[in-house]
């Protein structure tokens, strides 16, 4: 994962800060959840669905902590009203657009 945010910094000339890899790691957990949680419905035997919900909870574990790290910097804020969140998306994407 660090080789993929080096390369996004170097192709818009930012340096990833701590609020970029922050979010980048609950995508990851968010994905590896999902992905487990699609493994876990697609199968029927016993013993690889009792495997899969063992790394399905921790990958959902890995999630919360992921998440909670990122409200508690501020990089979430699921209390935002929704013309607020647009708001605040344009504002952040905004040095990227120019």
């Amino acid at each position: 994962m660090t080789a993929v945010v080096s390369a996004i910094g170097e192709a818009t000339g930012m340096k990833p800060d701590d609020k970029v890899i922050g979010l980048g790691v609950v995508d990851a957990a968010k994905a590896k959840a999902q992905a487990y949680m699609t493994a876990l419905l697609a199968t029927t035997s016993p013993d690889l669905r009792h495997m899969l919900q063992t790394h399905l909870q921790d990958a959902l574990t890995e999630h919360e902590h992921a998440i909670t790290l990122a409200v508690k910097k501020g990089w979430v804020k699921p209390n935002l009203a929704a013309d607020q969140m647009v708001k605040m998306a344009v504002q952040e994407a905004h040095p990227l657009l120019h």
